[in-house]
């Protein structure tokens, strides 16, 4: 009788995990406020959630948020989104620059 290998996964560490708890809970809150403003019609609005999704979620979840919002309104709406620098996401986590300065490059 041989024994089968187990495959495992690679467990996550406490970091790690509680950033995957972070960006569902964000996920869910963006999604939440993208489907009022895109019932509401404010687009504005909907472009601050999306680019939020990018900048302080991660790419997945901007992409989610975008795609929904092209699902609602349509692709002829011209959607931009603002991708913030790493220099400058970097900085106002730490608390150091405010939100509305950028980053000076280093």
């Amino acid at each position: 009788m041989s024994i089968q290998p187990t495959l495992r996964e690679p467990t996550q560490n406490l970091r790690d995990r509680g950033a995957a708890n972070f960006h569902a809970a964000l996920g869910r809150v963006l999604a939440a406020g993208l489907e009022d403003a895109l019932a509401a019609g404010d687009h504005d609005r909907a472009i601050n959630l999306i680019n939020r999704g990018f900048a302080e979620g991660t790419p997945q979840i901007g992409c989610e948020l975008l795609c929904r919002a092209i699902d609602v309104v349509g692709a002829a709406r011209t959607w931009t989104v603002q991708l913030a620098p790493l220099s400058h996401l970097r900085q106002r986590s730490t608390g150091s620059a405010s939100a509305d300065q950028p980053a000076s490059p280093n």
